[in-house]
């Protein structure tokens, strides 16, 4: 896999080994835009009716162009922004049978424990991304780069739920790491938790 940062091609054989990834600084990155355990726990406090799932998104950042190169990372905000939902219509992985007069669906699970029922909660967003960092420049000034970064996921709605459904979409993230990969790359994965529950009328 390769990232064209500033018409540079970086493949994956070219990340300079004379930059450590390990992170040495980590106790004094600033990571900004986490939920708080209680937070986290409050949106696992969920009923019947709520669906949740987590995603990773990770990315590779290249630095502007008119910015300088990267000498050390001093802190990075990350905010998602959900801007769009929609039910969608899958395949069934189960048997529908009638039972007085009422559609029953009998699920049939893949090896991984997941269900297809028919229905989808496709979430799309953005996360609003900046990043303060050293130059790598003789009086190493602070410097910014903000970075908006799509992202999507799905959750899976129970059997005959209505294409027309809307859900209030809460996304927390978990986890943030971050690293500097070279002069002009920085390697970022977010851990994310997506809630959604149903809107009642």
């Amino acid at each position: 896999m390769s990232y064209n940062c500033n018409n540079k091609d970086f493949s994956s054989n070219m990340i300079d080994d004379t930059i450590s990834c390990g992170c040495d600084d980590d106790q004094l990155l600033i990571l900004k835009g986490a939920c708080s355990e209680d937070k986290l726990r409050g949106l696992l406090t969920v009923d019947t009716e709520t669906t949740w799932t987590q995603i990773f998104i990770p990315e590779v950042l290249c630095i502007p162009e008119q910015k300088p190169d990267v000498k050390q990372i001093i802190s990075i905000t990350s905010i998602p922004e959900i801007f769009s939902q929609r039910v969608v219509k899958t395949p069934l992985s189960g048997t529908i049978e009638i039972i007085n007069d009422e559609e029953v669906f009998t699920p049939i699970e893949n090896q991984e424990g997941t269900i297809l029922t028919g229905r989808k909660l496709i979430i799309e967003g953005l996360l609003k991304q900046k990043v303060i960092y050293t130059a790598s420049l003789y009086n190493q000034p602070l410097h910014s780069a903000h970075f908006d970064v799509p992202f999507s996921a799905f959750i899976i709605l129970p059997f005959n739920t209505p294409l027309t459904q809307k859900y209030k979409i809460e996304p927390c993230i978990e986890d943030i790491f971050v690293c500097r990969v070279t002069e002009r790359q920085i390697f970022k994965n977010i851990t994310l938790f997506v809630k959604a529950t149903p809107l009642v009328c």
